[in-house]
């Protein structure tokens, strides 16, 4: 990263994007279970503290991965997809639960057929 050099700062703009992305050893553990990142290291603990230590020198690029922020941005915002991401995983994150809820709809279908046949019954 020499001044007089001709560079497009490629590498510090992912790492600088990388580092935003990482502040605790959580994020490196969504980012591995998802193939982004491979750790080498040992522990999330330390990615994480690597990635925060080497993010704090940077002269990064900004407007290298804008394209990629806007659209994480614009899918963040997305409060539909947010409420159903959320209700997924608050309430059906095991099978037993998503059973549950297929019977009780199940159940609630077939109550309102009957009501249904109850009121207009065949010809």
């Amino acid at each position: 990263m020499c001044p007089d050099f001709e560079n497009d700062y490629g590498i510090c703009s992912f790492v600088a994007l990388l580092d935003s992305f990482i502040d605790h050893p959580d994020d490196v553990k969504a980012l591995r279970s998802k193939g982004i990142l491979l750790n080498s290291l040992g522990s999330d603990e330390e990615v994480a503290k690597l990635f925060n230590t080497i993010g704090d020198g940077l002269v990064p690029d900004m407007g290298k991965y804008s394209s990629v922020r806007s659209q994480i941005e614009k899918h963040y915002s997305n409060k539909c997809k947010t409420w159903l991401a959320l209700g997924y995983h608050t309430y059906f994150n095991n099978p037993w639960a998503i059973i549950a809820f297929h019977a009780a709809f199940l159940g609630l279908a077939l109550t309102f057929v009957q009501t249904w046949f109850a009121i207009h019954p065949p010809k």
